[in-house]
């Protein structure tokens, strides 16, 4: 290799470096924007040709639309989320101890029939708990300013995906080692899997949220929007998590004495773990490749720890390149 060539590949090293440094606090945001780009190629398209070619206004329409329709519905829900464990906050702190007692009681009387000295201190966990949440209320406050300004960089970086995307794919294709071929196969995988994993992932999670809500709502759950977003939370997890997601509200039923309402939120749950666990998982992961929900399970879990809260999405997005480049080298070795 000669003097030059070495030269050359040096600075490129130290520049790619730079570069990720530069680049390391906004890749999440880059990420997402990709993502969201992926998934909303189909509608920008599509108002690309009712507008003549006109790509700029197309790109502003439909990140509009992505705002108006669900940034800004999700934003109102984090408020009324926010509102509920505020007021959760206050009726366990000040309002209702005995009430706090008559659970601690339900808890422990079965318990003890068969471990005598078992106790089940209620009032210290909730204690413990809400100076925890005060103790963190400042950080609080700093990561809503900084979700604010992610999204608007987000947004702003989805805007240039969707109006420069096929351009920027088509230089990435043309300097790619892997070749023109290769490289485009591994991007079309990654496509067809990003459709099929990550938006299956949100809109399993968004309907088993509605379903968790109206349930709680009819039945009468107090902050149904609170425990039916922890609940959805909790329903990621594959065969398991959407039955322990009605578990409690069935078992709170049942200790207020309502038990024909405790049935019938039963039946309701099966039913929700038939639709969302089942027919919509095979229907969203069925449309591309197929992948275990295990591994779904996973990659969101280990999402949510390497990437914070949006793991849940990107988890789901790294799952969906790595099947991608295995699914292609798979087909080229053969």
């Amino acid at each position: 290799m000669h003097a030059r060539q070495i030269s050359l590949l040096v600075l490129f090293a130290g520049v790619s470096i730079l570069m990720f440094f530069v680049f390391s606090p906004f890749l999440v945001i880059l990420a997402l924007a990709a993502v969201f780009a992926t998934l909303l190629h189909g509608p920008y398209e599509k108002l690309v040709r009712l507008t003549d070619g006109w790509q700029s206004a197309s790109a502003l329409s439909t990140v509009l639309l992505m705002l108006v329709f669900f940034i800004v519905p999700i934003f109102f829900l984090g408020v009324q989320i926010s509102q509920e464990a505020q007021n959760l906050y206050t009726s366990l702190y000040g309002n209702q101890a005995q009430y706090m007692d008559s659970i601690q009681s339900a808890i422990e009387t079965p318990v003890r029939t068969l471990i005598p000295g078992f106790v089940f201190n209620i009032n210290g966990y909730v204690t413990n708990t809400l100076i925890l949440v005060s103790n963190n209320f400042g950080s609080l406050i700093y990561q809503t300013f900084y979700v604010v300004f992610a999204t608007f960089l987000m947004l702003l970086a989805l805007f240039f995906f969707l109006r420069d995307g096929r351009g920027l794919l088509g230089a990435f294709v043309r300097i790619s080692p892997f070749g023109d071929k290769v490289t485009s196969e591994i991007i079309s995988k990654m496509h067809q899997t990003i459709n099929s994993v990550v938006l299956g992932t949100v809109c399993i999670v968004l309907i088993r949220w509605v379903c968790l809500w109206a349930a709680f709502y009819l039945f009468g759950i107090p902050n149904a929007i609170l425990w039916s977003s922890i609940g959805g939370v909790i329903g990621a997890i594959p065969g398991l998590g959407t039955p322990f997601a009605f578990i409690p509200a069935i078992a709170y039923l049942y200790l207020a004495g309502n038990g024909f309402g405790a049935i019938l939120l039963s039946v309701y749950g099966i039913a929700t773990v038939i639709l969302a666990d089942n027919i919509l998982t095979a229907y969203f992961f069925g449309r591309g490749i197929e992948v275990s929900p295990i591994f779904v399970l996973f990659s969101i879990l280990g999402g949510i720890i390497f990437f914070g809260p949006l793991g849940f999405i990107l988890g789901p997005l790294v799952l969906s390149v790595f099947v991608s480049v295995i699914r292609v080298y798979d087909h080229a070795t053969e």
